[in-house]
C-alpha cells in the first residue's frame, strides 16, 4: 500500500491541451527552440574557445564540429525518449530521467533543475546582457546597479512569460526578429573582411603560448585537450533547447515536441558554425568587437545582441513556471501539499510565484558569493576580465561578479547535459528490458551511443580538468606576492603562480562540489527515508 501511495503522489500529469486560441503552432515551437538557444553563447563563448585552443582557428572549428555532432545525436536520441508511454514532457530533463533511470538519479536531477539550473539562468543571462552593452559602449557600472537591473529584467520575464505562453510566444518572435540582424551580420562580416583584404594574417594551426596567461593549466599541455575542454563551453550555446518540452501541453500537436527540438537544434547548429567561422576569420579573439569596421556599427550590433539575450531568459521563464507547477501537482517540493489546491493547468500562477521566490533567494546567495568568495579566489586572473579589459567593466566587485557568473554558467550547462546523458543511458537500457513502452526510432541507438561518447566524455574531462588545474597550480606555486604587468608581458611563457591563483582553482572545485552536494545530499536523505518506509525505488517510473 505504501508503494501505491507513492505512485499516486508522483503520477505524471496527463497531457492536456490549452484552449484552441492559445495553442502554439509547430513552427512557433521550433522558433522557441531557436530563440531559447541562439544569440548569446555564440557571441560570448568564442573568446573562451580561442583561449582553450591557443588562437588556432582550425582547432576551434574542430571543437565546434565535434560538439555539434554530439548535440545533433542527442536530439535524435530524444525523439524516442520523449515518446515514453503516457509521458508528459512538461518536466523536461527531470521527466526524462524520471522515466528511464533509478529513483536516485531522478531525485538528483530534480534537485538540480529546481534549485540550481533555472535560478542560475535568471541570474547569469542579464549579467551577460550588461557585459555586452559595456563592451559596446565602454561605460562602467556599480555592482549593485547591475544586480538590481538583472533582477528587474528576470522579474519581468518570470511573470510575463511564466503566466502567459501567448506573451512568451510574441516576445520570442519579436526578439528573434531583432537578433536576426546581428546573426546575419556576424555570419558574413568575417568573410567580407578577408575578401576585401582587411585581415593581415590568419592563424590556422599555430599555437600561441600567450593564451596560457602565465598559468600552468591542465588543458594547455596539449591542443587536443584544449579542443576537448572547449566542447562543454560550446554546450552553453545550445543549453536551453529542451525548454520547448515544457510547452508540450500548449502545442497544437503535442506529440511533435521532440521533432520541434530536433529541427530547432539543426537550425541553431547550422547558424552557429557559420557565425563562429566568420568571427574567427575576421577577428583575433572571436568577438564581434574585434572586427575592423566603424565602431558605431559594432555598437549597434552589440546592442541588438544584448536584446537577443532576452530571448534565452524568455525561454527559461515559459518552461520554469510550468515545471514548478508540475512539481507542485506531484507533491515533489516543500509545501507542495499546501499549494496543490491552487494549481491550475491553464495558468501556472502558483508555479510562477514559487519560481520567483526561488529566484529571489538565489539572487541574494549568488551575489554574496560573487562579491566575497570569488574575490578571495581572484578567479578573474584566470578568466582575464581584469587583465585583458582593464577597468572597462567597473571596480573589482563587478569583475568578480562577472567571473563568478562565467563559472556557474559553465557548470550549469555541464550538469544539465550530464542529466540528459543519464536519460539516454536509461533509454538505451530500456531497449533491452522493454519496461517502458516507447515509439522506437531507427536513429535512437546510433544517436544515443554517439551522444554518450562525445557529450559524456567531454563532461567527464571537464570535471577532471578542474582538479588537474588545481594540482598544477599548487605544484608550480612560487611564493611571489605579485608580478608587475610589464614583467608578465615580457615573459609570456613563464609560469607565475601566486596564492590568489591557487584560491581561484579552489573556488572552481568548491563550486562544483557545492552543486553536486545540492543535487545528491537531499536525494540520499530521501532514499534513506523511503527505504525505512519500504517504498520501491522504481515506483516513480509508472510502468
Amino acid at each position: 500500500m505504501k508503494n501505491l501511495k507513492f505512485k499516486e503522489e508522483h503520477k505524471p500529469s496527463p497531457i492536456k491541451t490549452a484552449p484552441t486560441k492559445k495553442k502554439i503552432a509547430f513552427l512557433s515551437a521550433i522558433m522557441l527552440v531557436v530563440g531559447s538557444s541562439i544569440g548569446a553563447g555564440i557571441f560570448i563563448k568564442n573568446h573562451e574557445i580561442m583561449n582553450n585552443v591557443h588562437g588556432a582557428i582550425v582547432y576551434a572549428i574542430i571543437a565546434w564540429v565535434i560538439a555539434i555532432i554530439g548535440i545533433v545525436a542527442l536530439a535524435l536520441a530524444l525523439t524516442e525518449i520523449c515518446s515514453g508511454a503516457g509521458m508528459n514532457n512538461s518536466q523536461g530533463i527531470v521527466g526524462w530521467v524520471r522515466k528511464f533511470n533509478h529513483k536516485f538519479l531522478f531525485l538528483g536531477s530534480k534537485n538540480f533543475m529546481t534549485y540550481l539550473h533555472i535560478p542560475i539562468y535568471y541570474y547569469v543571462m542579464p549579467f551577460y546582457l550588461f557585459m555586452t552593452l559595456q563592451e559596446a559602449f565602454g561605460f562602467q557600472i556599480q555592482w549593485y546597479w547591475m544586480v538590481l537591473g538583472s533582477f528587474a529584467i528576470s522579474s519581468w520575464f518570470v511573470f510575463a512569460s511564466g503566466l502567459s505562453s501567448r506573451i512568451a510566444n510574441v516576445q520570442n518572435w519579436i526578439i528573434l526578429a531583432v537578433k536576426f540582424v546581428p546573426l546575419v551580420f556576424a555570419a558574413i562580416a568575417g568573410f567580407v573582411m578577408v575578401g576585401i583584404g582587411h585581415i593581415d594574417s590568419i592563424n590556422w594551426i599555430n599555437v600561441d603560448p600567450k593564451y596560457n596567461g602565465n598559468l600552468p593549466l591542465f588543458a594547455d599541455k596539449f591542443v587536443a585537450l584544449g579542443i576537448l575542454s572547449s566542447i562543454p563551453a560550446i554546450f552553453f550555446a545550445f543549453d536551453g533547447f529542451y525548454s520547448t518540452a515544457g510547452i508540450q501541453t500548449e502545442m497544437k500537436e503535442p506529440r511533435k515536441v521532440s521533432m520541434a527540438m530536433g529541427l530547432g537544434i539543426a537550425i541553431v547548429s547550422a547558424i552557429d558554425i557559420v557565425i563562429s567561422f566568420s568571427l574567427l576569420l575576421g577577428t583575433k579573439d572571436g568577438k564581434m568587437a574585434g572586427l575592423k569596421i566603424p565602431f558605431y556599427v559594432i555598437q549597434i550590433m552589440e546592442m541588438l545582441v544584448a536584446i537577443g539575450i532576452l530571448g534565452i531568459i524568455n525561454g527559461v521563464a515559459i518552461y520554469g513556471s510550468r515545471y514548478y507547477e508540475d512539481l507542485i501537482r506531484n507533491n515533489e517540493i516543500p509545501f507542495a501539499s499546501r499549494l496543490r489546491k491552487y494549481s491550475n493547468n491553464k495558468r501556472p500562477v502558483v508555479g510562477t510565484l514559487v519560481s520567483y521566490a526561488i529566484m529571489i533567494f538565489r539572487f541574494a546567495v549568488f551575489t554574496l558569493l560573487g562579491l566575497f568568495f570569488i574575490n578571495l579566489g581572484h578567479y578573474h586572473f584566470i578568466s582575464g576580465y581584469w587583465g585583458s579589459k582593464g577597468h572597462i567593466y567597473g571596480d573589482e566587485h563587478v569583475v568578480d561578479l562577472y567571473s563568478f557568473v562565467d563559472m556557474i554558467a559553465n557548470w550549469n550547462a555541464v550538469l544539465a547535459f550530464a542529466c540528459i546523458i543519464f536519460a539516454v543511458c536509461g533509454a538505451l537500457k530500456n531497449r533491452r528490458t522493454k519496461l517502458i513502452k516507447v515509439e522506437k526510432s531507427k536513429y535512437f541507438v546510433a544517436g544515443g551511443i554517439v551522444s554518450i561518447l562525445i557529450v559524456g566524455a567531454s563532461l567527464m574531462f571537464i570535471v577532471l580538468k578542474v582538479f588537474g588545474d588545481l594540482a598544477m597550480l599548487i605544484g608550480y606555486y612560487d611564493g611571489a606576492i605579485a608580478y608587475p604587468s610589464w614583467y608578465i608581458s615580457d615573459h609570456p611563457t613563464d609560469y607565475m603562480v601566486q596564492w590568489k591563483d591557487i584560491l581561484g582553482g579552489v573556488s572552481q572545485v568548491f563550486c562544483l562540489l557545492s552543486f553536486i552536494c545540492i543535487m545528491l545530499i537531499p536525494s540520499i536523505v530521501r532514499m534513506h527515508n523511503d527505504k525505512k518506509r519500504g517504498v520501491n525505488s522504481h515506483a516513480h517510473r509508472q510502468y
